[in-house]
């Protein structure tokens, strides 16, 4: 969600009243369910905001708010994660986040969580005209707080090789520069644990979950090249040539990733890879979201398929 669509959806109430029409209207669709206020005089229509990603729904948030904040403002934590296009495992907050100078402070609203930060010139980026703190600021800022396995999952989609947002060494640079904040070592881990071979954050959460459940550690995005192909495996373990990986739902309803494909088109295209794949592996093992939430249910799928596990670990944090 970029500004320029932001601004095709968004109704602000001045704005309707200055082209002739009563603010009543307004509050009287909103009563029936057709608009949802995502900023005190500002709308969405009810059925474009419910077809939205919860960070679409963040970034509207965001950009609702411009208008309504000096010019000078710059958009912290989620707020500021969510426009650089990190994803996040845990829900998004419904109160954007800037930050203020600690010294000035400022109170929160029901709409905006002010934040005292101490920012660096080099640590304010502009996207689409609004300020925010840059990637590196950012990922510390939200690992410092963020649950262990979300703080990882978080800085896996900072880092991804695909579309790496941030470096180690950014990383790094700004862990220094916060070495004495609470939460200091709990990023610090989170930024150790992390990798830039994961393709999802419930892929991420799927791998943090593993070292929990006292599996070997697995080599990531294993490439298999056959005659049907080349494949690669979210989770391989050599040893045991046993194939892991998260079937996430995304690939069978986004319409970005369909491409023109139906959903059943795609359901026995993987069918027909998983066959592939299993003439030439020991172990096939294949979980989605909810055993993810379930670790008990991940645990069996594995271990029935005949990986083993030594006893769970302890996560740092």
């Amino acid at each position: 969600m970029d500004r320029h669509a932001a601004s095709s959806l968004l109704i602000r109430r001045a704005q309707h009243v200055a082209l002739g029409a009563h603010s009543r209207t307004l509050t009287t669709q909103v009563r029936k369910g057709e608009l949802v206020g995502v900023a005190p005089g500002v709308y969405v229509a009810a059925d474009e905001w419910g077809s939205f990603f919860p960070a679409d729904r963040h970034a509207l948030r965001v950009f609702a708010q411009t208008e309504r904040q000096h010019a000078g403002t710059t958009y912290a934590m989620h707020s500021a994660a969510t426009l650089h296009g990190i994803h996040l495992l845990g829900p998004l907050p419904s109160k954007v986040t800037v930050a203020v100078p600690p010294a000035r402070g400022g109170r929160s609203t029901g709409a905006v969580r002010r934040r005292q930060l101490r920012l660096s010139d080099d640590e304010i980026v502009t996207i689409d005209g609004v300020h925010v703190t840059s990637v590196a600021r950012t990922v510390i800022d939200l690992a410092r707080e963020l649950p262990f396995i979300e703080g990882v999952a978080m800085i896996d989609s900072a880092r991804n090789r695909r579309r790496p947002l941030v470096t180690l060494d950014d990383l790094h640079e700004q862990l220094t520069r916060q070495s004495r904040a609470l939460g200091y070592n709990r990023a610090r881990a989170a930024v150790s644990f992390s990798t830039d071979k994961s393709d999802s954050v419930e892929e991420s959460r799927s791998r943090m979950l593993l070292y929990q459940l006292g599996f070997p550690q697995p080599t990531l995005q294993h490439k298999l090249v056959i005659a049907d192909g080349t494949f690669y495996a979210d989770f391989w373990w050599d040893e045991y040539q046993h194939w892991g990986e998260f079937d996430g739902d995304q690939k069978y309803t986004d319409p970005a990733i369909l491409n023109g494909r139906r959903p059943e088109d795609v359901v026995i295209e993987e069918k027909r890879r998983e066959d592939a794949i299993r003439r030439n592996v020991r172990g096939f093992s294949r979980w989605g979201t909810p055993e993810n939430l379930h670790p008990q249910r991940l645990e069996r799928i594995l271990t029935d398929t005949g990986l083993p596990t030594f006893g769970h670990r302890r996560l740092p944090f």
